[in-house]
């Protein structure tokens, strides 16, 4: 009998699971994702099968990893934790910043994960809404701060879903308050050119999140970085899970990490193909399309509500992401930035779907 169960935390137990969207599709653009296949094979030759062995722990401290990114980003080796994605070392965020009668303030739209995590660890959550256009300035952040009160506030910039890159001034008056820890999630810094790693130097608050899922190619690989303060990274060690990051991660990742020609190539593709799809989506009749520094683009049509749409491109063939229920999206999709050939059949769909309901 349901009666008979534990009773978990009062959030909990009316949480549903996190879903992505898993529609069967020809063109899946829902999950900015680099959407050509990236087979093991480019980064593992047979010979590194036959010596890997998987029967040992790694390297509870992924030392050569750490080393790699460390030395490509500016900082320390103890500066950079590892996770299983990005999304866990956001909850190693929570674990040890978070929690009851603790308060995250988040601007949204934007990244659902910052308050679902913090949520899960019983913090107090405060979104502050901005909506779309993401018109974010110093004067917006420095009220919401004064007037929350926040012990961690969450940003991404570039902005999911929104695009666009946040003004360092803006992020950084969030950081002016030596008590409130800033997180930085740069999970598209890649494709927009731009990082605040140089200035966790100065602002000891302030730490910056990484992955490999958007312009490395690898979001099957599952990993995820987080660089801070070597004192404040140093909290996060101590709430990290042992052995995280398997072998074959940490083998791959500095593969990738080390092949810069694929990364610029990858990247030059995407901020060509985001110019020509942002230019043909201006193009079509009541379509609203926002500028983004990202890989993906955010639109929505002036009449046409968000849910219809995305069904009609759905039958058409091309999935993307319907945002419109998260908190101040409005009745906006999202689009990954896919190969040429993907991004027309995008451009391809949507033509029709506005030439069959006009």
């Amino acid at each position: 009998m349901s009666g008979d169960l534990p009773r978990p935390r009062d959030w909990l137990a009316e949480a549903t699971p996190y879903r992505t969207d898993t529609h069967e599709a020809d063109v899946r653009l829902q999950s900015n994702e680099w959407t050509e296949p990236t087979p093991l094979g480019r980064y593992l030759t047979p010979a590194d099968l036959e010596s890997a062995v998987i029967n040992r722990y790694p390297d509870i401290a992924a030392t050569n990893l750490r080393t790699l990114l460390a030395r490509r980003w500016g900082v320390t080796p103890e500066q950079v934790i590892l996770g299983n994605g990005s999304n866990e070392v956001l909850l190693y965020t929570f674990l040890v910043f978070g929690g009851p009668d603790r308060t995250l303030l988040v601007f949204t739209p934007t990244y659902t994960m910052y308050a679902r995590l913090a949520r899960l660890t019983g913090m107090r959550v405060h979104e502050k809404g901005i909506g779309v256009p993401y018109a974010l300035d110093a004067g917006r952040v420095r009220e919401a701060v004064a007037r929350v009160r926040p012990d961690v506030v969450c940003f991404s910039s570039p902005n999911n879903p929104t695009g666009g890159l946040i003004d360092d001034a803006t992020i950084l008056v969030a950081a002016e308050t030596a008590r409130i820890l800033v997180v930085v999630d740069e999970a598209y810094a890649e494709f927009s050119g731009h990082t605040l790693l140089p200035r966790i130097a100065h602002r000891p608050n302030l730490v910056v999140v990484r992955t490999f899922s958007k312009a490395q190619a690898a979001a099957g690989l599952r990993l995820g970085a987080l660089v801070a303060d070597r004192r404040v990274a140093a909290m996060y060690d101590a709430a990290r899970l042992p052995y995280n990051v398997g072998a074959l991660t940490q083998l791959v990742a500095g593969r990738i990490a080390r092949d810069d020609a694929a990364l610029a190539e990858r990247v030059s593709c995407v901020i060509d193909e985001r110019a020509r799809v942002e230019r043909e989506l201006r193009r079509l009749p009541d379509l609203e399309a926002f500028p983004s520094a990202a890989n993906f683009v955010l639109f929505r049509h002036r009449t046409m509500q968000a849910t219809a749409l995305h069904a009609a491109l759905l039958a058409r063939g091309v999935l993307v992401r319907d945002v419109s229920s998260w908190p101040d999206a409005g009745e906006s999709l999202r689009a990954t930035i896919g190969s040429p050939a993907e991004n027309d059949r995008l451009l391809e769909a949507l033509r029709g779907v506005f030439a069959e309901h006009g």
